[in-house]
């Protein structure tokens, strides 16, 4: 009985060994083929974030050249404006339109990043619009003031003539008081003469003429300087926004160069399994 027994149960530890074997060699297989698989899909995964990378420094590179390309418009524009004296609609809208394009692409840069590049192209962007409005006011105040003098003219004219007529009638009477002295005639002879009737209607009309032209002279001087106190305002603008452009180029420009002095990835896993 023996003899049968010890063979039987040296044959069902082997069996069950290599049945064992065939276990672990088949979950030590699997474990094998799911790491791989796993060091497969990080490889993948990182190497699709690489290049997401490259693209994501692509597209900010040529986002920032083309929102500084609008910033130069708006700088050539403003330049030719101030050196052409006759002032029109068409420059400021010129402008407008180039300031709305910085603006788009500044909603771009907001979209790609990062931070500062974005808070730089917004602030170059506000003041240029802001600029534009300004001019846009500015426009309009000196229209307005223009056609308010146009509409109360000064009479120049008339006074001009009043003050000939004036002058021109004096000077008759001075003669005729001359006149009459190297004759010897008494003065009050001259009461109620045609010269003096003259001479006294045309110190009236002056006085008339002058007192008219005094009010039209007082009211386009208070509407001119209304019209001027508000492009000191405005011009204060101006130069505030030229200043805070200045600083925001400068710090568009370094970081912008920050951002695209390396590729944006995010950082790669370590296995340490």
């Amino acid at each position: 009985m023996k003899d049968f027994v010890l063979p039987l149960v040296i044959a069902v530890i082997g069996l069950a060994a290599t049945g064992l074997g065939a276990v672990v060699g088949a979950r030590a297989t699997k474990f094998g083929a799911e790491k791989s698989a796993e060091a497969v899909r990080r490889q993948v995964q990182d190497q699709g974030a690489i290049e997401h990378g490259h693209w994501l420094r692509q597209q900010r590179f040529t986002t920032y050249e083309s929102f500084l390309e609008a910033w130069d418009e708006c700088l050539r524009i403003t330049q030719a404006s101030a050196a052409d004296e006759a002032q029109d609609s068409t420059g400021l809208e010129d402008l407008r339109l180039a300031a709305d394009r910085m603006a788009g692409r500044a909603r771009r840069i907001a979209i790609l990043g990062p931070p500062e590049v974005t808070h730089a192209a917004e602030s170059l962007a506000e003041t240029m619009q802001e600029d534009v409005k300004v001019a846009v006011r500015f426009i309009e105040v000196t229209r307005t003031a223009i056609a308010a003098v146009d509409e109360h003219p000064i009479p120049t004219e008339a006074v001009s003539e009043a003050t000939d007529e004036y002058r021109h009638r004096s000077q008759q009477i001075v003669d005729l008081v001359n006149d009459h002295r190297s004759q010897g005639r008494d003065l009050r002879e001259l009461d109620g003469h045609p010269m003096l009737r003259a001479a006294l209607e045309s110190m009236e009309q002056y006085r008339q003429r002058s007192g008219e032209a005094r009010e039209a002279l007082s009211a386009n001087l208070e509407r001119l300087s209304a019209a001027a106190s508000e492009a000191f305002s405005m011009a204060d603008v101006l130069t505030r926004n030229r200043k805070a452009r200045e600083l925001s180029r400068e710090q568009f420009t370094s970081a912008a160069r920050e951002a695209l002095s390396k590729t944006p990835t995010p950082e790669l896993r370590v296995d340490r399994g």
